[in-house]
């Protein structure tokens, strides 16, 4: 009578298993069906910039590709009128200006990305011009490069220059390149004013730098995800095409597409690198060689930390170059700087971190002594199987055997009313989500 119990068991967990697992399928089916349904060119990131008494600049990302436009008017009521995105195709980032409009005026507007009108939470966007033109004693104008994360493919993406608190914007090209006439939306610029600029591409990733005013016409080059500090630049600097004060990762040594006019010459394209050492690799010597390649009788400074070495090589007929350092180093962390100037005369640099084992580190020979205990093991096992009696292996089963004696009906009932349940609910919440 027990053992019959195990039946009625068995199918409430069948029941119970199918309801779950039903359920799941629905609410997961349902929730893909409402992310999928709510992917939309929803406009985001929405910023106003390079105001005028004239004109403004408006500026979104949306998370799809799409097309976009600016309707506007004086008021409320009446969006007539409408601004083109800069950009001719579907993209991620997008910037119409607004021309034509009477000094010191206000102006409602919406964006409509792919036919769609967006506003700011059921009201315009507002903003108004300036009272009068922007005037200035000096041009000045913002130029550079933005490269994307791989730090060698030309980025589209906005750039957002801060001065003397005002906003200024503008737009990559297809090249990655930018120009931006600040003093246009910015006027009597002092040159020593630090000047931060943000950017961000069409992946909702961003770079920040600061620069001082003066440098603007000639920013080093920025990609994507990192962050600057361009400050330390001189005059000097800026007419050599400076080096940034972070490190550039190799693969941006491939080229530097660092240019201060489209008349600038472009930078060699070889590539500078090291092949005897990985950054993080663990070496065994205190005394290593570095080697690697570069542009045929390139001069290469080279230095080791953490106590300080230097030397310079040039490299050879076949651009092969190798050191090593003058003394051996100590166990631990060590950085290697690799320092060259390019065919366009910027400085690059290129640095790897390595460590240097110590020679007393514990040597690979733990495996032979673990080779008694796995031999030992089955020993011990073979020597315990004989001491079981027959009555220990007994008593297992017959405390195994009274197992079914909690098969009462009340947690079959209650199970099969579980699963019941669940399937139902998943079944009214699949429908629901669908009307």
């Amino acid at each position: 009578m027990k053992k019959s119990l195990k039946i009625p068991t068995l199918i409430g967990l069948i029941v119970l298993v199918i309801g779950l697992a039903t359920g799941l399928f629905l609410i997961n089916k349902t929730q893909l069906f409402k992310i999928s349904a709510n992917i939309e060119a929803v406009p985001k990131n929405i910023r106003v910039s390079n105001i005028t008494d004239s004109n403004i600049t408006v500026t979104w990302t949306t998370d799809v590709l799409s097309n976009g436009l600016v309707k506007w008017g004086e008021s409320i009521s009446s969006l007539s009128k409408i601004a083109s995105d800069v950009t001719d195709e579907k993209n991620f980032v997008h910037s119409a200006t607004i021309t034509g409009i009477e000094p010191n005026s206000s102006l409602n507007f919406k964006i409509n990305s792919n036919g769609k009108d967006y506003d700011n939470n059921g009201v315009t966007w507002q903003s108004k011009t300036l009272s009068a033109p922007i005037t200035s004693a000096t041009t000045n104008l913002a130029s550079g490069l933005i490269l994307s994360v791989d730090g060698t493919t030309p980025a589209k993406a906005l750039i957002y220059l801060t001065i003397n608190g005002v906003l200024v914007s503008g737009i990559t090209s297809n090249e990655g390149s930018y120009v931006i006439p600040v003093t246009k939306y910015v006027s009597n610029i002092d040159p020593s004013i630090v000047t931060e600029i943000s950017v961000t591409d069409g992946n909702q990733s961003t770079s920040q730098a600061v620069i001082y005013a003066e440098y603007l016409k000639s920013v080093p080059t920025i990609v994507i995800g990192k962050t600057y500090d361009f400050r330390t630049l001189s005059k000097k600097d800026v007419l050599s095409q400076p080096e940034s004060s972070l490190t550039v990762p190799e693969t941006i040594l491939k080229s530097s597409r660092f240019e201060v006019s489209r008349s600038g010459i472009m930078p060699d394209s070889s590539i500078v690198n090291i092949d005897s050492i990985k950054e993080g690799e663990i070496i065994n010597t205190t005394d290593p060689e570095f080697f690697g390649k570069a542009p045929k009788s390139s001069k290469l400074e080279i230095q080791v930390e953490s106590e300080l070495q230097t030397g310079t090589v040039v490299a050879g007929k076949n651009g092969d170059w190798k050191w090593s350092p003058p003394n051996d180093l100590e166990p631990g962390e060590h950085k290697v700087t690799l320092k060259w100037t390019d065919a366009a005369g910027i400085l690059r640099t290129l640095t790897r971190t390595f460590i240097v084992q110590a020679a007393e580190g514990p040597a690979f020979e733990s495996t032979p002594s673990a080779t008694p205990l796995v031999t030992t093991a089955p020993t011990a096992a073979a020597t315990t199987v004989p001491t079981i009696t027959p009555e220990t292996t007994v008593t297992p089963i017959s405390t195994i055997a009274p197992t079914p004696e909690t098969g009462s009906i009340v947690p079959t009932i209650g199970l099969f009313i579980m699963g019941i349940g669940i399937l139902f609910s998943s079944f009214f919440i699949f429908s629901r989500s669908n009307v």
